[in-house]
């Protein structure tokens, strides 16, 4: 940098100082303007992160509809209750004949790497005959991958228990004994609230800063506590082009009983090494809504982009884009990345077309 910007830097309390007003003439080839308009570089070394915004939910959960017209013989559970893998939910009878599915199973957690498997059939009573059935003979069920167990019935008069295909609790029921269901209506939902899990939302570019293991620091909606996940898939999301983030819940002291389902988390994940940003006063970023960093954690949530007008050895202006990382609530500063230590930033707010003159100090 020439003699003239360096001479007419500004001390160290212009850095704090609020929006200067003093006179700028834009001319064809240069800009002139004040010494208080121009800032030196001031650094400060941060660990890079990204922030993961989800809801708390179960790992495993599964909700069961009805693949054809059904009867609700008997309704087996509560609402709330928790019951253990293999017991007996719904008794169901199919008024017709033939081979086909009974029950659907929607797994609802479409990024878990575990399949639920469906309902089990039990031998059960038939009321015409007051006979047992024998479902090794005259039932032949499946439990398949696909999250359908298809039931093969010989008797309309068949009586079909649901069973549950893992260990979790009865979160919403949704038919009564006696009830007849239509085809794909939906039974009831099962999740087992001991394993819990969020997924963040991300631009796919942050996979290469991503992998699985990574801790996350997070917390929770209305409570003080800070909780531990890990990540523990990263699935691209062809359609929307973002990147999808699976943190479970690390089970300890501070976590047990204490992630209400549905409850609003927010986190941090870092990675990368430590690196070295730019302490700029808001007035100097431009083209961005600073809103959400001037409340706790103090960072974005997801990678925030704005531009800062810079002075090149050349003396003339560029307008740099940069990444905005964090708020000083302590000095009202912002500390950015992307602006390289042998540049001055310029803090006044020009028009585009200021983009290559030269800056001339009064």
């Amino acid at each position: 940098m020439t003699g003239l910007l360096s001479a007419c830097q500004p001390p160290t309390a212009t850095e704090n100082s609020e929006k200067v007003n003093s006179s700028i003439i834009i001319s064809e080839d240069s800009v002139t303007m004040a010494p208080e308009y121009i800032l030196s570089i001031k650094t400060l070394r941060y660990q890079p992160s990204l922030g993961l915004q989800g809801i708390i939910e179960p790992i495993k959960q599964a909700r069961l509809s009805a693949a054809q017209d059904l009867h609700i013989e008997e309704v087996l559970v509560t609402n709330g209750q928790w019951v253990e893998k293999g017991a007996p939910l719904l008794i169901v009878q199919r008024p017709t004949v033939g081979d086909s599915v009974i029950v659907e199973n929607d797994n609802d957690n479409d990024q878990s790497p575990q399949k639920t498997e469906n309902s089990l059939s039990e031998p059960v009573t038939n009321p015409a005959s007051n006979k047992r059935i024998d479902d090794s003979k005259q039932i032949n069920d499946q439990i398949v991958q696909d999250d359908l167990t298809p039931v093969t019935l010989i008797d309309t008069e068949q009586l079909i228990t649901i069973r549950a295909s893992f260990a979790g609790r009865v979160d919403n029921l949704y038919v009564g004994t006696t009830q007849n269901v239509k085809a794909h209506e939906p039974l009831m939902r099962l999740s087992d609230d001991t394993a819990l899990r969020f997924i963040a939302t991300l631009p796919i570019q942050a996979k290469s800063q991503l992998s699985v293991g990574q801790t996350v620091n997070f917390t929770a909606a209305g409570q003080i506590d800070t909780f531990t996940g890990q990540v523990s898939k990263l699935t691209v999301n062809r359609p929307s082009n973002q990147l999808l983030v699976d943190v479970h819940v690390v089970k300890n002291d501070v976590s047990r009983g204490k992630l209400p389902l549905n409850t609003a988390v927010s986190g941090r994940v870092d990675y990368g090494q430590i690196e070295v940003g730019t302490i700029v006063p808001a007035h100097g970023i431009h083209d961005v809504d600073l809103t959400e960093l001037q409340k706790p954690p103090y960072k974005p949530s997801s990678p925030l982009t704005a531009n800062v007008w810079t002075i090149k050895q050349d003396q003339r202006l560029t307008r740099q884009s940069v990444e905005v990382i964090e708020y000083d609530p302590s000095t009202k500063q912002y500390l950015i990345a992307g602006i390289s230590n042998d540049s001055l930033i310029c803090l006044a707010d020009l028009p585009l077309e200021s983009a290559g003159k030269k800056v001339v100090i009064l």
